[in-house]
């Protein structure tokens, strides 16, 4: 079979991969000048290894993920570390990943400590995740953990992650969040752009191809359909949906894939993302000294949700003896971090909007900076920094969720769609994205079976 696949990420690259072991001919088409997606890598000047656009680990518990650097021959290039996870509140850094941590915990109560550990301890021993996702996770934890543990620890990252949607999401989304937590994080000796290139290169063995600069703009770009017996859309819903509109059916009802009244784009639109913003600083000197590696910022007055000091999980021998530090967070996709309103002088005609710029969110973020570290000496310190983002980073995960997914193959036949918002119950994720690639890869070579 001539395959097309639409876009390189993680899923897509796995698709092909597995497509073209079994001989199928495949071409991926990736709009940016890189494979990768979200995981792509970066490389400065000076540098040993990349660095992720996006900060990414793995879990003990991502065995599709392990198995596939195992099936490339990288496992000697895959370590676990334990690095430090703190909780930045009322102006103090506070250790919080372990049971120890949690009974050092200063603003709970001995008896709230215990009740959350006991908590925490039940959500990780239970695999009853569909009764989970009938409850929204606001109610799922005020019951679990009690009102106050709920206002100081989780309803602080959950309104950092979702915003005006907090109050919507899924105990099952939390709960996968806990199960398939673990202490111990994995990363990949050069980073995980070495997996990406590694798997473009496989596929270029197998005779497949990856046109990268190549953006798929509708359905028409894709010329003589009659090429490809299958088309698979990796992209996100929102973009297939730009993509193949003058394509889509206004009535399904009588379709077995989705036996559902009203027009397969309405069901979906209801499907939406959180985007993402990202600075990555490259400083002269450690910022988070006491060792964390990962900081969780439970104040709501922050701009970001999250600081990870990349170099305190990784030695920055590999960067040049620079610290690498990721400032970032969750935000709705008309947010004016993307897109902010140009001022009259930059405003070309027929454009009314730009993204904003990386320094006018440094110098935003610069004051809640100083918060965390009072010693941290912008001038002194910073010695670059890039600004990354992505309009689809996170799936708003309401209840019920699983019972609304689309299928895989969409009404349209021979064309199929596989991502992020299509990963349930688990949260997205690289070894999500890995085993959706060989999934969908699997589908397409039964079908024809």
């Amino acid at each position: 079979m001539r395959i097309a696949i639409i876009g390189a990420g993680p899923t897509g690259l796995v698709a092909a991969l597995k497509l073209t072991q079994k001989n199928h001919q495949v071409i991926i088409f990736e709009k940016e000048k890189y494979p990768g997606g979200l995981m792509a890598g970066f490389k400065n000047k000076g540098w040993d290894w990349p660095l992720e656009r996006f900060y990414h680990h793995l879990f003990t518990s991502d065995k599709t993920a392990i198995r596939l650097i195992n099936e490339l021959d990288l496992k000697e290039k895959f370590f676990f570390k334990e690095p430090k996870t703190s909780i930045f509140k009322n102006k103090q850094i506070n250790r919080f990943d372990s049971a120890i941590s949690l009974i050092k915990f200063p603003y709970l109560s001995l008896k709230e400590r215990i009740r959350a550990g006991i908590a925490t301890l039940s959500l990780k021993l239970t695999d009853n995740w569909p009764e989970l996702e009938k409850i929204k996770a606001k109610e799922g934890l005020i019951d679990l953990y009690g009102q106050k543990t709920y206002e100081v620890l989780w309803k602080p990252l959950l309104k950092g992650k979702f915003g005006k949607f907090y109050q919507q999401i899924s105990m099952a989304w939390f709960w996968a969040r806990i199960k398939k937590r673990s202490t111990s994080l994995g990363y990949l000796e050069g980073g995980f752009q070495i997996l990406i290139d590694k798997l473009a290169e496989k596929i270029k063995q197998n005779g497949g191809q990856i046109l990268l600069n190549h953006e798929i703009k509708n359905s028409n770009e894709l010329i003589h359909w009659s090429k490809f017996d299958k088309v698979v859309f990796t992209t996100p819903t929102e973009t297939f949906l730009k993509i193949m509109k003058d394509k889509l059916p206004q009535d399904y009802s009588k379709n077995k894939v989705l036996p559902k009244a009203g027009s397969y784009k309405q069901e979906l639109s209801q499907f939406k993302m959180m985007g993402t913003i990202n600075l990555v600083l490259s400083l002269k000197e450690s910022f988070l000294t006491e060792g964390t590696y990962w900081l969780n910022i439970n104040d709501k007055s922050y701009p970001f949700v999250a600081v990870v000091e990349h170099t305190n999980f990784i030695d920055k021998s590999h960067y040049n003896n620079q610290t690498i530090l990721y400032v970032g967070g969750y935000y709705p996709q008309n947010h004016r971090y993307f897109r902010a309103e140009a001022r009259k002088d930059e405003r070309p005609e027929g454009k009314r909007h730009f993204k904003m710029k990386k320094e006018d969110i440094l110098k935003e973020w610069l004051p809640y900076l100083k918060k965390i570290n009072p010693t941290f000496n912008y001038q002194l310190s910073i010695i670059n920094y890039q600004l990354f983002s992505s309009l689809y980073a996170q799936p708003i995960v309401p209840i019920n969720y699983s019972k609304n997914i689309p299928a895989h193959q969409t009404p349209i036949k021979n064309i199929y769609l596989a991502n992020m918002q299509q990963i349930c119950p688990w949260d997205r994720g690289l070894n999500y994205a890995i085993g959706m690639g060989k999934k969908i890869a699997n589908l397409i070579e039964n079908e024809e079976i």
